[in-house]
């Protein structure tokens, strides 16, 4: 198989330019490899019995799974504020997001970057089993809104599915990268409807971006902020904050692949389709089971059959009866 990323990519990552080393010198988003520092507030990622059990001290515990809605989608944005100001953020704070897994730390870090938040810190240490952080119980969330979340979104970081479509039939299309994994990429692991990629999209696995080892990228004014999607929201947001530590300015298509690859009228490279089908867990079915559902085909189509001879019978009997 040849190489994931296309050479232009890493063309792409180059030096820090004088002209932007004080755009960047400050990002949103940082990590650090001990908790010492000036917080504001500190949230527990985990989850929620995890954190009451012991973190560090005065942590307020925000789970992973309060943010998410099902199929790993992100709460909707009334609830999501409404949610973080039960915490008792108002988004002028400096916080600092600390847990076990790396994904984790990084998704909630991404969802509080578009909330708004002023300062961002992720510790990339885990907390488990660590005696320096296990100090007392966190903190739940209230269930009254301790706070007003005030601070303005930046939407202007999330691009929709029709506006991508658009920006990407025009003479002067975004950069767009893409944080799947190579096969993925490649559409030989279909974790979707099809697989593949969008048009044009350059890769760049999410997984290999280290905090700090990244430059900004420099783009021409004409393409703009380079556009950004993972696999779904999760992975999308985790790919998103990753990018933003390492002060690149990127705008993130919030659905990933599977909301576009289930839209069967929109464009791709690399075009592929399930073999087998696939489930909502990701795992390949045999063909007997219908993709999304687990429905037995044969079964599905042995019931169609009986109804349809039932139907045969009835009306033949119903015949009969008339003319008798």
């Amino acid at each position: 198989m040849t190489s994931l990323a296309p050479p232009s990519v890493f063309a792409l990552l180059l030096s820090w330019a004088f002209n932007s080393a004080l755009a960047f010198s400050d990002p949103v988003i940082s990590y650090l490899s001990k908790s010492k520092g000036d917080f504001d507030t500190i949230v527990d990622v985990r989850p929620l019995e995890l954190c009451k059990a012991g973190t560090l001290d005065g942590v307020r515990c925000i789970p992973v799974e309060d943010l998410m809605a099902p199929s790993r989608r992100l709460a909707n944005i009334s609830g999501l504020l409404w949610l973080l100001g039960s915490a008792g953020l108002s988004g002028d704070e400096h916080v600092l997001v600390v847990g076990d897994e790396n994904n984790r730390r990084d998704f909630v870090a991404g969802v509080l970057y578009i909330a708004g938040q002023r300062r961002i810190s992720v510790l990339n240490a885990r907390v488990t089993g660590s005696e320096v952080y296990q100090i007392k119980p966190g903190i739940p969330r209230n269930k009254i809104r301790e706070q007003v979340y005030r601070t303005p979104m930046r939407s202007d970081r999330v691009v929709l599915r029709g506006e991508l479509k658009g920006m990407i039939n025009h003479e002067r299309a975004p950069i767009l990268l893409d944080g799947r994994s190579e096969s993925e990429y490649w559409g030989v692991r279909v974790r979707g409807v099809r697989g593949g990629h969008l048009p044009g999209a350059q890769h760049l696995t999410s997984v290999s971006l280290q905090p700090g080892r990244l430059s900004p990228m420099d783009f021409s004014p004409q393409s703009g902020d380079p556009i950004v999607y993972g696999h779904d929201t999760f992975d999308g947001l985790t790919y998103l904050a990753r990018l933003v530590a390492s002060g690149i300015e990127v705008r993130l298509y919030l659905e990933g692949w599977v909301g576009w690859a289930a839209d069967g009228s929109l464009p791709m490279d690399s075009a592929s389709y399930p073999q087998y089908g696939f489930r909502g867990d990701n795992r390949a079915v045999e063909p007997t089971e219908y993709s999304n559902h687990g429905i037995s085909i044969p079964a599905v189509v042995a019931t169609g059959g009986g109804f349809a001879l039932a139907g045969f019978w009835v009306g033949r009997l119903t015949k009969n009866r008339v003319s008798g």
